[in-house]
């Protein structure tokens, strides 16, 4: 329904309200030698019956989605309002004017007057922004546009503080956020809609990960209480379970990360690109943990000399200085030095093992399609205090400089020396 539309119903219902009384009391004079009612009553009746449609009214537009519970509330306070004043008016006039008639002069004057507060209370609740923004939105959807103009983005923005509780805004705003790639606004936004609505499986995972993206992809304290709340409200939840996949694979937990991975991957298309990274992750886990095995059962993991593509070779070592068990886990990866910590490839050893020498490539990835070549690459090493791949207190680390993946020679003699620190 339009705008103009909507305020001329409202115009129309104002005039109807104040013009009634009138009539009735211009009909009562004509009738009075004929019934027995007092002419007080029927007027006052007449005001009730008006009260009801307007009730009436407020009710089907609601139903309707034009306004809101709490425009609804409002304006059925003004009608309260105009019928506790009818009926005193109504009733003074049946005590003191003889003909009734007397007061019609009134009727244009309080029809304008009525008609415009109404327009004015209108206005002051905001309908006609959010009908304006509702346009806008539905004008786009039918045409396909996207992402959505800055003009449409700054409406809604300026519209979400006058109205703070409106869920539909917050979350426009968040995955315009997430859209332009502004995590840290996203999840600002993201906790305004869940505040709104706290156990909303959606608004919960897409908060947790842009948590996780705003922690430069780790698994900090916050973003752990967050995907733990998004699971349990839904833990079928393809985002959360996805994240879910990543902390167990971080934590070289693989059967964990296969299983929430293969849940993250239920129902989407195979030639979407989603299923495609999901898969490659299943793959790699598959992988490792195989390598895992025969860790374990001391056979050799040791990359061929024939591999292909970008080989890093690594002499790493432990500060002697420090104290550890032999069978403390130490994760080795390779990241982008100006890109996510996620891992490019990655090894585990045990403590045990240093010092020693080795060979990372694309063979150690941890994602299908992401490859050493053509970056700017750190090697990080950690000495984990807790068995677990996310950094926590206590752990010990070497971080390497950002060299160019292309570069003749890809070697780095590294010690792990220095305490971890978030």
């Amino acid at each position: 329904m339009s705008l103009g539309l909507v305020t001329t119903i409202l115009l129309l219902g104002a005039a109807l309200f104040v013009a009634l009384p009138f009539y009735s009391a211009k009909s009562r004079e004509q009738d009075e030698n004929s019934t027995s009612e007092e002419p007080g009553n029927v007027a006052e009746q007449a005001n009730i019956d008006v009260f009801r449609d307007q009730q009436l009214q407020y009710q089907q537009q609601l139903e309707r989605g034009e306004i809101s519970a709490e425009q609804q509330a409002q304006m059925l306070a003004e009608a309260e309002q105009l019928l506790l004043n009818n009926t005193a008016a109504t009733q003074q006039q049946a005590a003191a004017l003889n003909p009734r008639a007397q007061g019609i002069w009134l009727l244009p004057v309080l029809i304008v007057a009525i008609s415009l507060a109404s327009l004015g209370l209108y206005r002051s609740l905001g309908s006609g922004v959010d009908q304006q923004i509702a346009e806008s939105l539905a004008e786009r959807l039918i045409n396909q546009q996207s992402p959505m103009t800055p003009e449409l983005i700054a409406s809604v923005a300026e519209r979400v503080v006058q109205r703070p509780d409106n869920l539909y805004y917050w979350t426009i705003l968040a995955e315009d956020a997430v859209a332009s790639n502004n995590m840290l606004a996203a999840s600002g936004y993201f906790a305004e809609a869940i505040r709104i609505q706290p156990n909303e499986p959606y608004l919960l995972g897409q908060y947790a990960q842009a948590l996780f993206f705003v922690d430069a992809n780790r698994f900090s304290d916050r973003v752990i209480a967050a995907v733990d709340r998004a699971y349990g409200a839904d833990s079928q939840n393809q985002t959360v379970l996805g994240l879910k996949g990543i902390q167990a694979f971080q934590e070289a937990d693989y059967p964990r990360a296969i299983s929430y991975w293969q849940g993250a991957s239920t129902g989407l298309n195979p030639a979407s690109d989603s299923w495609k990274a999901l898969q490659g992750g299943i793959q790699q886990a598959l992988q490792l943990a195989a390598e895992a095995s025969k860790v374990s059962a001391g056979v050799s993991t040791e990359v061929p000399a024939d591999i292909d593509g970008v080989r890093v070779s690594i002499n790493l070592s432990l500060d002697p200085s420090i104290e550890y068990t032999p069978d403390q886990l130490v994760f080795v990866a390779i990241v982008e030095a100006d890109g996510p910590p996620m891992p490019l490839a990655a090894r585990k050893l045990v403590a045990s093992q240093l010092p020693l020498e080795l060979t990372l490539s694309d063979r150690d990835g941890l994602m299908a399609g992401r490859s050493l070549a053509d970056k700017n690459i750190r090697v990080v090493a950690r000495l984990s205090s807790t068995g677990s791949a996310t950094p926590q207190a206590g752990d010990w680390q070497v971080i390497s400089d950002a060299v160019k993946s292309n570069s003749d020679a890809l070697k780095f003699s590294l010690e792990i020396a220095s305490p971890y620190v978030r």
